[in-house]
């Protein structure tokens, strides 16, 4: 009866969560319908007006992110600023000579290194008088490891040069849903600001134009840079490496009085962490390897390694002990993975986790009592939560 009870409980647990998690939505706003209407277009410097989002397809149907900072200058001179190298140090050759101009100067004003990123394809639209339509990105760039986390920009010059619109977010590869998961465009685009402020190599001004949806707050960084002097532009990382201190101790005082559980628990974190530190070290060791076939094999890893684990070690542990050690364990990787991507987590995806946790914690136990019937329930609940994400349904 109790353990008929208990079931139904883990169960619900499930159900619900998942299906939260579902309703909740994905990471990106839903997108607005028609055609590029009027009013959704801003003025912002030269003879083309911007629809200030980014969409999957060239429709407003398709909309995604919001655009949030914007360079008054041309592709070629914002490539310039963020990707020129630090040791790259051109002087002044022409202070002696009264009849010659003296050369730019290139100097190094930032910390961090933008690279070629390659994501899905997004567009924005121009409306001129020239001609009125919509463009693919003129470059992307990332700081960071696409198995991990990083900062993505995607840039978009106006068709006269007069300005660059960038949408610059910040993302991380989630492995239940086997693609990047936006978490925050703000804190992307104030590190970016702050970078120019701090350089002193440009002009920053915010703008507020109002802007509705695609995760935007309504306001716009306006960046100038300064005539004279080309700028580098690698961005510091600062984002937080906060762990789950306190979680990691009770697992510890826990390990005394059942060990068994205890290390299953440790072991199923030590998959689940070790899969994202073999993601991020095989795409830094291996940079012409496309990072989606590193992926694939160590999705296995979580999908069937964890539930195989739970069902190989759980045999040995009192089924509470190991319902605790495989929801603790599995849920401190989980908490330590988004702390040290230092990214913010989206709420649906944190009940969707919730549920992951209830569906192999059910397996556990289905396994330490000996139940069939508790043990297929859990992993059936388990290869919900997997085909859900992928269906792009969380």
């Amino acid at each position: 009866m109790r353990n008929k009870a208990l079931l139904v409980v883990l169960l619900v647990v499930v159900a619900v969560g998942l299906s939260l998690s579902g309703l909740l939505g994905g990471t990106a706003d839903d997108p607005a319908e028609g055609a590029v209407p009027a009013d959704s277009l801003i003025e912002v410097e030269g003879d083309y007006e911007l629809w200030p989002y980014t969409s999957r397809s060239e429709s407003v149907d398709g909309r995604t992110l919001a655009i949030n900072v914007v360079f008054h200058d041309d592709g070629d001179a914002v490539l310039e600023a963020l990707t020129a190298q630090p040791e790259t140090d051109w002087e002044e050759t022409a202070e002696h000579e009264e009849d010659a101009e003296p050369d730019l100067v290139l100097e190094a004003v930032t910390e961090t290194d933008w690279e070629d990123a390659h994501g899905s394809v997004r567009y924005s639209y121009f409306h001129g008088p020239e001609r009125s339509g919509w463009v693919a990105e003129t470059f992307e760039l990332h700081d960071g490891e696409y198995l991990g986390s990083r900062d993505h920009i995607r840039a978009y010059e106006s068709p006269d040069g007069a300005y660059t619109a960038i949408q610059v977010h910040e993302e991380y590869y989630d492995w239940f849903r086997l693609r990047h998961t936006v978490t925050d465009i703000d804190d992307p685009a104030v590190r970016l600001e702050d970078e120019f402020i701090e350089s002193g190599a440009a002009t920053v001004s915010r703008e507020y134009r109002g802007l509705d949806g695609g995760w935007s707050d309504g306001w716009l960084t306006i960046i100038e840079l300064a005539i004279l002097i080309p700028v580098i532009g690698t961005l510091l990382r600062r984002r937080t490496r906060e762990a789950g201190v306190e979680t990691a101790r009770r697992l510890r005082s826990e390990a005394s009085r059942h060990a068994d559980a205890a290390i299953l628990g440790a072991a199923v974190a030590a998959v689940y962490l070790g899969v994202r530190a073999a993601g991020i070290g095989l795409e830094v060791a291996y940079p012409n390897v496309p990072p989606k076939a590193i992926a694939a094999p160590l999705y296995l890893a979580i999908a069937a390694g964890l539930p195989a684990l739970v069902i190989a070690a759980a045999r040995e542990c009192e089924r509470t002990a190991a319902f605790l050690g495989v929801v603790v364990g599995l849920g401190t990787a989980f908490v330590l993975d988004f702390g040290g991507l230092g990214v913010a987590i989206p709420p649906e995806l944190i009940v969707h986790r919730v549920a992951m946790l209830a569906a192999l914690g059910l397996v556990a136990v289905g396994r330490a009592a000996d139940d069939r019937g508790m043990l297929v329930a859990g992993l059936l609940a388990w290869l919900i939560g997997l085909v859900l994400p992928l269906m792009d349904v969380i």
